[in-house]
């Protein structure tokens, strides 16, 4: 049944292909944002969910980055995310919200997990000392939508979502994921007809990745059922950095030399989701293969450079 959705970070990366899963279901998506929609400003919170009073809140607004900007500003992306989570579960009953989701990260996951990381490790150990702040506050959005649901009868749903590529990303080095630096770095270094590219550390690290439409199209199927657990969302499917950056050469067509600059941290050793569960729950699977979704990203960077570079 369609209904009124109030998206936030809906004009983000990933936020605008979640709007347009959920449009395509025929729901009735708002996006507002900053100046008139702030999250870091609770009466502002509080006014644009009285004007809209939408049914369902989807938060995937987050101030994050790739391992560089987590190690360099733990603070902020404490403090920020966790703010906008307390001010934003701070408006839902008063608003006549009735269904809450709370758009997770792989981040949140104990640092040390045998093999792929199910949903019964979520609080099996401590996390990654690289991402603790930025999964932390992921565990309190957790938490939090878990106490409103028992305070105030809100329908809660946490999908945790894997690493993401796809278009619209952002690819400058300081808040880029590993694949859209790598992206980045290689058709880049294509284009100024460069003979070598240096990525960062041994190259050793798995790690798993998603096409962004894919993770909007789970989270819109989700959204169709009452499921109040945390919720895989990924691919199942490990993938080296090392791996990746010979992917991502082969797509830009990059026939230089890959050098890796052991000086640079790696993070934690593997980060894969077990999505068995997705799969049964939603009776679906990921139809992206990582090559595919490759290319569709370099095409759209090359298509998009000047507006993409400029993107911080």
């Amino acid at each position: 049944m369609p209904e009124k959705i109030l998206l936030t970070g809906g004009r983000g990366f990933f936020g605008r292909r979640i709007a347009e899963a959920l449009r395509g279901r025929g729901h009735e998506v708002h996006t507002p944002g900053r100046p008139d929609f702030d999250l870091l400003d609770a009466a502002s919170v509080r006014r644009t969910l009285n004007e809209l009073r939408p049914h369902t809140v989807v938060h995937s607004a987050a101030y994050y980055g790739g391992l560089g900007i987590t190690m360099a500003e733990p603070a902020r992306i404490f403090h920020d995310n966790t703010l906008m989570t307390v001010n934003l579960l701070g408006a839902l009953q008063p608003a006549g919200v009735k269904r809450f989701m709370s758009v997770g990260s792989a981040c949140a996951y104990p640092g040390r997990v045998d093999g792929n990381m199910n949903e019964d490790d979520y609080w099996a150990g401590p996390l990654h000392p690289s991402v603790e702040a930025y999964g932390f506050s992921k565990k309190i959005q957790y938490v939090g939508a878990r106490a409103y649901a028992k305070a105030h009868g809100l329908k809660a749903l946490f999908p945790q979502i894997t690493n993401l590529y796809g278009e619209h990303d952002v690819f400058t080095e300081y808040r880029s994921h590993v694949a859209a630096a790598l992206l980045k770095k290689f058709a880049d270094a294509k284009l100024e007809g460069r003979s070598e590219v240096v990525c960062w550390g041994t190259g050793a690290p798995v790690r798993e990745f998603m096409y962004s439409g894919d993770a909007a199209e789970a989270l819109a199927r989700l959204l169709e059922t009452d499921y109040d657990q945390p919720l895989n969302v990924g691919t199942g499917l490990g993938t080296s950095i090392r791996e990746l950056s010979e992917l991502t050469a082969k797509v830009t067509g990059f026939e230089g030399r890959i050098v890796w600059d052991t000086s640079k941290p790696d993070g934690v050793a593997r980060k894969v989701l077990d999505v068995s569960r997705m799969k049964k729950l939603l009776n679906w699977s990921p139809p992206t293969a990582l090559e595919a979704g490759l290319r569709k990203t370099v095409a759209w960077y090359l298509a998009h450079k000047e507006e993409a570079d400029a993107r911080a």
